[in-house]
């Protein structure tokens, strides 16, 4: 009697799982279909703008097409200065749509007030601490020491490219060791025109909407050393500081430029 009594619990527990594995795959759909949008949304707008050569739709077509989504529609405001991406997906538990929006903002967001000292090239610090609590990793992501209040600020003037949640899953360091994962990873990233090429800078494991209440979104413009988030515990970390990276493409997974070279030593 034991041996089917074992086999409907077994059978139970596989049937009661499978909601949770669509759940699952329905909540990475949606965060990859969010960045997608958010992606596509600044490569139109950088193409409108003329960062990128080539026309904005297009621009936004091939950044979705890599994420294994589909382009539903591609608006470009009649300024010419911002682009409206509705991007789409299936799941399993039917089509996932994102919406996002990127552009050339006002600066009424930009105030220079409360900002952390600038250096003579222009950079700033990105923290309220001058100091590091890890060096180099992942290539050359670093990680910032933040005092309680936990500022993080623009190392460059710049744009934010995007504010709040990332599309990463799980890392595998989190997944050695799962007492450090606390939930999807918030970020800050920018985008700065650093003598006539563009690199991309972020912040992570920010607190949530600490960007947003500072009334910052895509397209907003920011100056060195301004306040653009508060250091969180989100992603996959031990304690608050924020995982800065600096690098030519818009990705905060690996860092391929020596912040340090352009930030000077802690």
């Amino acid at each position: 009697m034991s041996v089917p009594v074992s086999v409907s619990v077994a059978a139970a527990a596989l049937v009661l799982g499978v909601p949770i594995i669509v759940a699952g795959s329905q909540l990475e759909v949606r965060h990859r279909v969010a960045g997608a949008a958010d992606a596509a949304a600044l490569a139109a707008a950088d193409a409108a703008a003329g960062w990128i050569d080539a026309p904005p739709c297009e621009a936004a077509a091939q950044v979705v097409a890599a994420s294994g989504a589909r382009l539903d529609s591609c608006d470009i405001e009649a300024a010419g200065t911002a682009a409206r991406i509705v991007v789409a997906a299936g799941s399993g538990l039917g089509e996932v749509r994102g919406r996002a929006h990127a552009g050339i903002a006002d600066d009424s967001g930009s105030g220079r007030a409360g900002r952390g000292p600038v250096g003579a090239n222009g950079w700033a610090w990105p923290s309220d601490v001058r100091g590091l609590t890890q060096g180099f990793h992942q290539g050359y992501s670093i990680d910032l020491a933040v005092s309680e209040d936990g500022g993080l600020f623009a190392p460059y003037d710049g744009v934010i490219v995007s504010a709040g949640p990332d599309s990463g899953g799980v890392p595998d360091v989190c997944l050695a060791n799962p007492g450090w994962w606390r939930g999807t990873n918030h970020l800050v990233m920018m985008r700065h025109d650093v003598n006539g090429r563009a690199l991309f800078s972020s912040h992570n494991h920010i607190a949530p909407g600490s960007a947003e209440r500072l009334g910052l979104r895509p397209g907003s413009h920011v100056v060195a050393g301004q306040r653009v988030a508060t250091a969180g515990m989100t992603g996959c970390t031990e304690g608050p500081h924020s995982h800065f990276t600096l690098s030519r493409a818009p990705s905060n997974a690996v860092s391929d430029v020596n912040p340090l070279e352009y930030l000077g030593e802690p």
